[in-house]
This record gives C-alpha cells, structure tokens and sequence, in this order.
C-alpha cells in the first residue's frame, strides 16, 4: 500500500513537472467549479444570482493568493520555484548581456585557473594508475629516483636485480611483484621502409619483469603482453610491448605492427602487443612508448649487465597485497629481508665499501602504490602549495569584483525590488531569486572555466617541457566535480552579499523618483561596495608583490654567478661500455675520441669529467685528512673526476697551485684540486696545498692537494657553494661506466653556426667507433634552463596572476567610482553651478579613486609582511618585504587606479549643470 502511495506521489510530482499547463488548468477549473457550486447553494437559499456569485467569490478569497497557496502544497513546489527562478535569472542576463560577458569572463579566468592546477594536483596526487584494483598495490623503493639508477652503493633507495629475486620469494605479504627499471637512453629505428634515412628517434623505454602487464591486470590493445617464458635469459626472447599512443604516432595505428621488427639500439626487438588505450605505465609525468623484458637488459645496454650485480641500484618494485595483508606488514618483511642480506653482505658479493657504517640508514621506502610511481611528483610537491594559493587569490579578486558589479547592479534594480517587497513579496524569497541569477552566472563561468583550464593545462605540460601523453590531465568526474563545486560555492559566495544588502532598503524613500540621485541614497551598499573594492586591491597587491618576487628571484637564479662562463659551453654524454670498451680499453679510446673533438672546427677547447655540469648527477664522500682524526660531523664532500685542461676547458679559475694535468694517468701519485669552501671548511687559517686526504671508504687512496679553484655552481643555484675537490679521471678510467665530454665553443656568437658544429661533433664521437653511444651534444645553459623549470613555471604563472588581478582591480574600481559619480550627478551639478572648476570636479572623483586604492595598497602591504614567511623558501638572493618590488607593486596599482578614476571623472567634468538640475 505504502508503495503504491509513493508511486503516485511520484506520478503527481512528474505531472508537476512536466505537465504544467495541464496541472494548472485542473487547479483552474477546480477552482471554477467551486465557486459554480458555492453560488448554487447560495441561489438555493434565495439569494439573488449576483450577489450569490459575489457572496461565494468572497468566501474562497484572493484568488491569486488561493492559487498560490495550492502551489505550496505540492512537493514539487520548491524544485519549480528554483526552475522559475532560473528562467527568470537567464532572461535577466540576457537583457544586460554586456554586464553577463564580463561577469561571466571575470569568473572563467578565477575557476577556470584554479581547475587547471587542480588537474595538475590531480593527475600527480590523487589520480589512481589505470590498472585493476589499484588500492592493493604497495611500492617499493624511493619514487622520486623513477628515472636513474646508481652504481657502487647502497643508499639510494632503489633495488638491484638479486636483491628483487629474493623479495619476489621471500616476502609473503604480496601476491606478487614485479619490477621496473629506466632503460637509459634508446634509439629507434624500425624495418622495412621506416629504417630509412633521417636520425634514429629517441623514445621512452622501461625495462620489466615478464609479470609486469599481468600483475597490474593490464591487457593488451592489440596483440598480447609478456609472458613469464619472456623473462629467463637474454636472447631467447628479444620482444617488446608498446603503447597505444606510440602505435598511433609512429604505425598509424595498423594492425600490422604487432609482428614487425624494431631496432633498439641497433638490437632488433619484435613487436608482439599494444597496451591498452590510457595506460602509460606506471611512472606518472613520464609516460612509457615502449616496454622490454627484464631478461634483455643486457642486449638494450650493451656493456652493462646488471642482473647479478649488487652494488648498480636501478629497479623500482609494485607488488600487489595477498588478501588480508597491510601495507605495514609489507615493509616489515622487505625490511627484514633487506637487513638480513645486508648484515650477510649476500655471502660476500656486497662490497663493504658500499654500504655506510651504520646498517640501520638502510630504510627502504616502502609505502601505497596505487598512485605510480613519479619523480615529477615529488619535484612540484613543495611549488604546487604556492600555486593553489595564487590561483585562489585570484578566485577571491575575481568574486570579490562580481559582487562588486552586483552591489552596483543592484542599485539600477533597487525599484524593481522594492515595488516587489511592497507587494508582498518575503525578502527570503527575493534572496533566493538574486541567488539563484547569482548561480545562473556561475555556472556559466564554470563551463567557461572549463574550456581555460584545458588550454591553460596545455600551457602548464609546455613549462614544464613535458609531452601531451606525459600526465593525463583531461577533466575526469573528480575535475569536473570539483568545477562544479568551485562554481557553485562562488555563486554563492558573491551573491549573498549582495542579494542581502538589495532587500534590506526602507520602502518609502525607495519608491521616490528622486531618492536615487540624493547624497544619502544607496550609501549603505555603496560603503559596502567600497570595503569590497578595498579588499580586492589588497588581494590584487598581494598577488602583484608575489608575482614581482618570483620573478626577480628567478632572475637572480638565471644571472647567478656560476664561476665561469657557460655561454657556448656543451657536454656530451658518452658510453664506452656500450661499445665493449673495458678496463685498459677505455683510455686509448678517450683520447682518440678527445682528439677528434678538438680538431673540430668551432671547438676552441675539450675536456671530461665524470659527473658533468648540471646533468642531475652528483657524488659525494666522507674523507679523512691525513694525521688528523675523522670528524664526526662530516656531512661528506661532493667530488668529480676529470680530465686534462678541464678547468681552462670549463672556465673554473685555478687561485693558487696548478689544475688537472696530462700527468694525471694511471700509476701517477694521486692528486686533487679543491675548491675554496673545502680550503675554508677543512684547513681554515692554513694552506691547503701539499696537505693530504682520503675517502673513508678508500683509504689506500690518498690525494695531495695540487690545487685551489674558485667555488663553481655546477650542480645547484641555490644556497652557498659546498665543499668539493676534483681527482684524475685517467686514474681510474677503466672504472667509469660513463663520462661527460666539455667542449668550449664560440658558435653561441653566430647562432647559424650551432646546428652544424653540434652535426660535426655527433660525426666526430661516430668516426671514433660507429658503435659508440652519445647524448647530445647539449648547451649547458639548456640543462640550467631545465633545472629551473619548477622556478620559471611559478613565477610565469603568478605573473600571469597577478596581471589578471590587476585587469579585474582596475574593473572593480572603475565600476564603483563610475557608479558613485553617476549618483552625484545631481550634486555635481550644483558644485558647477556654484563656480565649481571642471579641473576640480575631477580632481575630486580621482581623490575617491586614490583614496580607496590607497586604502586597498595599506591594507596589501600588512597582508604580505604577513605572508612573508610562506614564500620565503622559494626566493634567492632577496627578502620577501624586498622594498623596491613591493614599491613597484604599489606603484602599478596606483597608476591603475588613477586611469580607472579618470574616466568617469573626465565624463563628470563634461556635464552640463542645467540639464543635471532640469532632469532631477
């Protein structure tokens, strides 16, 4: 019974709803007959036709009122109120569409911001990989390592391969793991007639075990994935999975690309499926084209086999829980494991050299995987905080100037809704139709907001040098949700304030014609309007300061004093071993390929070094000086081999002593150059030079100082310059698995040039051996450049903020001094009458302008001395209350001040006192 009840209430509703002509044509003629038989009863009784009708017409009532009353009753009635209004709100912004655009524009640029970089904070933090269950799923090792690997110790927090076989075996909590490495650098050519002609195409590779697809539960496109068959030993299984993406760019996507053969690294590797659509691997922020087996690491990187290699970390592990298994109960196992092989040192095969003193720094991280791994994460996890708090900033100026427009708007409409209040209207019910206008004009910028936050994501993966398939950041559920809310809680928010103060004006002064012009009327909105107006120029303030401090700090950053020079210096990156050159090999070798490179023209000199400048690679030592004891507060000292001239080469200048000379071979006494803050750190008040050191893991090796540089930054701009010496790299070259090649050059004057001589260098490394792999040659201010990218994105942005701040500032103050002069017309034109000068009635609604920008400018300048400390980490080499940008700040905003107030003041000076008076 009780659900046939709720059907037909149901019903009713619906008919409400979608019926309503229908339904209020019933509710008129039940209407209509009950007056008919209420002037029946009343004829009856003898009362004359007439008056009977008139008798029954005065008992029902009002009928309006009668009519509304039936309304109420229904539970329908709330949903239609809010459609009428609707309606209404729509036909409102349609009547004043110029007042729509801009509102609506202002609003886009507010949500349509604070979408884009909640996208970013999505696709990195919250988004969830592709896969089956992903909440199962546990990482091991550190995620901010995705993309390198180490060699030769034990503390970087990534895995070697025997160290993956037994936590594959011995840990039980997972119903299994897999692993993924970085596959180095790949080149790709293909057969048949995409082998032809043109440079081989570098593409993004990752190295898996054989359960990598399955255990994520990802099936294949096209084709199939992995088999564990495809994971035993190098050679027997030379296949490869790509993405779908990939497929698309580089096959068009025919179905003929399964089974065709790539060569990778001059390796050839058939294609046997295409992933899913959507799956880009599980390193977020770097999207994967290609997938190769565990096992054919060794054919991918020629001269290196790291599979029974304990000491070359480079593995990141996923497993996936057993059911009733936790996280915590994984790290303990793996802990336990880790630990137990470490204290064995894995029956000998772990050098002791490699590992640190004390076992218990060894904590592998261990933690939910659900997420992927991404080193890009963990590099925009201390911007990202910074740039939700710019673009709610601009939110907040952006509501702020539409309730402003609305305060304003809603004196033009103070007759409309009085005349309302007056005939009976409940202010609640006013309230909830200018709210609902009010959101009408939010979601409309929402939607809007939308189509910016694509483009602005667009521009967000161009700053950080990213591809289109890097991170996914197209509006899911939770982006469009989170739209949705943003827009609605705007709505909101700018429209209370405003529909509160339009329904509270006094009735009788508001129906006067002439109350609009008085001095008096509308002062209690347009004091409020004032105090918005005010906060939008701090709010405006505050984001002009911060864009101007990002902006100078990254210029500091771009112009600090590196210690030499780096226009017109490259580097080369080098693989000996992937050519087979090993041990005494590699040394003929580096100076035949030294040689070449010398005789190209354009080179004016050639040196290398081990770790390069700016390449993301560093290393660092405990060292002992020779008759002293170890210090316990030794934090290490960063080091770097290098070859012959590399100072002259480089531009790093030698203050006392000499540099790294051709001397510096194998089985010459060991030297060392070091910097002027290890001289300071280590011998203060002495000379450093002939003194004698060690690292503590090598303490056979001992270096005599030869030498003191000047303090290079060529690992970080930020900060004082550390400790650093510089050994020989041809002592111990047959131990470099890698190396940097210096080139000084002078293209960089005759851009032309550059091309050619990098194309010259590239055939100079090739005539060495053909099989000798190179990176690059790259600029060294290019690797700068990308060190800065996490600089450059924020202060891009904020200024880009704080110039918008500034538009809607300047729109917010114009609209109020513009409106505040037309109500003093009638005022305006009595000063004219009484001898008042043009020049003075402008100067007076400048003084206004001034005087609510300079109240806005004090109010900015307590809320960034306040917010000094927030930004204090992300600046270099000035402080947060730096006067000149905070001047400069303020000087922009009065300057627009001053533009915005000169409008309506010039169209006040041109008004003609006896039409003004005549009118009023």
């Amino acid at each position: 019974m009780s659900e046939s009840r709720t059907l037909d209430r149901l019903r009713l509703g619906l008919r409400s709803l979608f019926a309503r002509r229908r339904v209020e044509a019933e509710l008129q003629a039940e209407l209509d007959l009950h007056v008919e038989m209420q002037t029946a009863e009343y004829v009856a009784a003898g009362v004359p036709p007439r008056e009977a009708r008139e008798r029954a017409l005065r008992l029902l009532g009002a009928r309006g009122a009668v009519e509304e009353e039936c309304r109420d009753t229904r539970r329908t009635r709330p949903l239609e109120t809010f459609l009428q209004d609707l309606r209404y709100g729509v036909r409102a912004l349609r009547w004043n569409p110029l007042f729509a655009a801009m509102a609506a524009l202002s609003l886009a640029l507010g949500i349509g911001a604070n979408t884009a970089i909640f996208s970013l904070a999505h696709a990195l933090l919250l988004r969830p990989l592709p896969v089956e269950r992903p909440a199962e799923l546990v990482a091991v090792g550190d995620p901010r390592r995705a993309n390198s690997y180490s060699e030769g110790g034990m503390q970087d927090y990534l895995i070697s391969t025997p160290m993956y076989r037994l936590l594959r075996d011995e840990v039980s909590a997972f119903n299994g793991l897999y692993a993924s490495g970085r596959a180095g650098r790949v080149l790709v050519g293909a057969d048949g007639p995409d082998a032809a002609g043109g440079e081989p195409e570098a593409v993004r590779a990752r190295i898996v075990s054989g359960n990598f697809f399955s255990l994520l539960g990802v099936g294949a496109w096209r084709g199939r994935t992995f088999t564990a068959g495809e994971d035993r030993a190098p050679g027997e299984a030379p296949v490869a999975v790509i993405s779908y993406d990939y497929w698309q760019r580089r096959f068009g996507g025919e179905s003929t690309a399964v089974g065709r053969t790539l060569l990778l690294n001059d390796q050839p590797f058939t294609v046997v499926g295409v992933a899913q659509r959507g799956f880009f691997g599980d390193v977020v922020g770097g999207a994967t084209d290609i997938w190769l087996p565990l096992a054919e690491q060794p054919q991918l990187n020629r001269g290196h086999d790291w599979r029974q290699r304990w000491d070359v970390q480079w593995l990141l592990l996923m497993g996936r829980l057993r059911p009733g298994a936790t996280v915590e109960q994984a790290r303990g196992e793996v802990q336990a494991t880790f630990d137990r092989v470490m204290k064995s040192r894995a029956g000998g095969l772990i050098d002791p050299a490699w590992l640190p003193e004390d076992l218990s720094q060894l904590r592998v991280p261990v933690g939910p995987g659900g997420h992927g791994f991404s080193a890009l994460r963990e590099y925009l996890r201390q911007p990202l905080p910074t740039l939700v708090a710019l673009v709610a900033l601009v939110l907040l100026v952006a509501c702020v100037n539409i309730a402003t427009l609305l305060l304003e708007r809603a004196t033009s409409r103070q007759k409309e809704i009085t005349v309302r209040l007056a005939l009976g209207a409940g202010r609640g019910r006013l309230v909830r139709q200018l709210l609902t206008e009010s959101l009408v004009l939010a979601l409309l910028g929402g939607g809007l907001g939308v189509v910016v936050a694509w483009g602005a994501d667009v521009g967000l993966l161009a700053l950080l040098d990213l591809p289109r398939s890097a991170l996914d950041l197209r509006p899911d559920v939770t982006v469009l949700g989170f739209t949705a809310l943003v827009a609605v809680a705007t709505g909101v928010a700018f429209g209370l304030v405003p529909a509160l103060a339009a329904t509270r004006s006094a009735l009788a002064p508001a129906l006067r014609e002439r109350s609009r012009s008085t001095a008096g009327g509308g002062s209690g909105r347009g004091s409020l309007a004032r105090l918005l107006v005010v906060g939008q120029v701090a709010a405006s303030l505050l984001l002009l300061a911060g864009a101007g401090l990002f902006v100078r700090s990254l210029r500091n950053l771009q112009t600090a004093d590196l210690g030499y020079e780096s226009h017109g210096l490259l580097m080369l990156g080098v693989d000996p071993e992937s050519a087979g050159y090993a041990g005494d090999r590699v040394g003929p070798m580096l100076g035949d390929l030294l040689a070449r490179l010398a005789a190209v023209p354009g080179v004016a000199a050639v040196s290398v070094s081990e770790n390069g400048i700016f390449s993301g690679t560093e290393s660092s030592t405990a060292i002992v000086i020779a008759g002293r004891p170890p210090r316990d507060d030794d934090e290490g000292v960063a080091y770097d081999r290098v070859g012959p001239r590399y100072f002259e080469t480089v531009g790093i200048p030698i203050l006392r002593g000499r540099g790294i000379g051709p001397r510096g071979v194998a089985g010459a006494p060991p030297v060392a150059v070091v910097n002027e803050a290890m001289a300071r750190e280590y011998f203060p008040g002495e000379d450093p030079l002939g003194h004698r050191f060690a690292e503590k893991s090598k303490p056979d090796v001992v270096y005599e100082i030869v030498g003191i540089s000047t303090d290079a930054r060529d690992h970080d701009l930020r900060g004082e310059v550390g400790p650093r010496y510089y050994a020989p790299l041809l002592q111990a070259v047959g131990d470099v698995s890698a190396f940097n090649v210096e080139l000084r050059t002078g293209f960089a004057k005759a851009a032309g040039d550059s091309p050619r001589l990098e194309a010259a260098i590239r055939d100079a490394a090739r005539a060495v051996d053909p099989r000798l792999r190179v990176i690059g040659p790259l600029a060294v201010e290019r690797s700068i450049e990308a060190w800065l990218r996490g600089d450059r994105l924020v202060a891009t942005l904020a200024t880009v903020l704080g110039l918008l701040a500034l538009v809607l500032a300047s729109i917010g103050l114009y609209g109020v001094v513009a409106h505040a002069t037309a109500r003093r017309t009638n005022e305006i034109g009595i000063r004219m009458v009484m001898g008042a000068r043009r020049r003075a009635v402008v100067w007076m609604v400048l003084r206004e302008t001034l005087l609510l920008a300079g109240a806005g400018i004090a109010v900015g300048l307590v809320a960034v001395l306040g917010s000094a400390r927030l930004v204090a980490s992300r600046l270099h080499g000035l402080s947060p209350h730096d006067a000149p940008t905070l001047a400069a700040a303020a000087l922009v905003l009065l300057v627009v001040g001053l533009v915005a107030g000169s409008i309506p003041g010039a169209r006040a000076a041109r008004i003609d006192p006896m039409r003004s008076l005549r009118q009023e």
